[in-house]
């Protein structure tokens, strides 16, 4: 598909709106006051919920042109495509499987239309990129007992046995869908639909007050 059909919205079109009140704020800022107010008395926990800075949020599609969308996306991200429930990442870029036609990329937010645009230039075939900056909340379940908590939380093993670092599936949180990676450490990676944002905070909030859970917001 060339960029040239195609009209692409620059989401972040300078650097000065990106810290401008009130502008380009995650789906969970409004916690932000609650949660330092909570700092004062924090005691000691073994899981924190924690919802990242606004992230670039690409969704990726191809069929044939696979091998060349994972080669632009190596070049402007240094990153490949996964393979299968897999994910790929570099410093702030990240790659995860959603279908074996479908991938979600993140990236600074300031650098998704840059990206976009690098990707569309340089595959000359069937492609589709959907940027979903915004439309989503990037959380991080985080401690010891975060694996307990998302045992309480969703159908799918997440053993360590099963549900190792750098895997990535498309499951159910509660009554949400969520896009759930493992990570390093005792940590875990909710992306969620803007919609539901609150839904999933307020459900991991009471799955994890018995390990008093503590919480933290903008992590970069």
């Amino acid at each position: 598909m060339s960029n040239k059909t195609v009209n692409v919205m620059n989401q972040c079109p300078n650097a000065a709106a990106v810290s401008g009140a009130n502008v380009l704020q995650t789906p969970m800022h409004h916690v932000e006051a609650a949660i330092k107010a909570r700092s004062a008395t924090r005691a000691k926990t073994s899981v924190t919920l924690a919802e990242m800075k606004l992230t670039g949020l690409l969704v990726l599609r191809a069929n044939a042109s696979r091998d060349a969308l994972s080669k632009a996306l190596n070049k402007v991200a240094g990153i490949a495509l996964p393979e299968t429930l897999k994910s790929t990442e570099s410093g702030a870029y990240c790659a995860r499987w959603m279908a074996p036609d479908e991938w979600l990329v993140s990236c600074p937010n300031i650098e998704a239309f840059d990206i976009e645009n690098s990707l569309r230039t340089a595959v000359d075939g069937h492609l589709a990129i959907v940027n979903n900056t915004g439309g989503y909340s990037v959380m991080r379940l985080s401690g010891a007992d975060a694996r307990n908590v998302l045992k309480k939380s969703t159908v799918y093993d997440v053993s360590p046995e099963n549900f190792q670092a750098g895997k990535v599936v498309n499951t159910t949180l509660a009554k949400a869908q969520v896009v759930l990676r493992a990570l390093p450490d005792d940590a875990f990676e909710l992306v969620v639909r803007r919609s539901f944002a609150d839904y999933v905070w307020l459900w991991l909030q009471r799955a994890g007050k018995e390990y008093n859970m503590q919480f933290k917001m903008q992590e970069s």
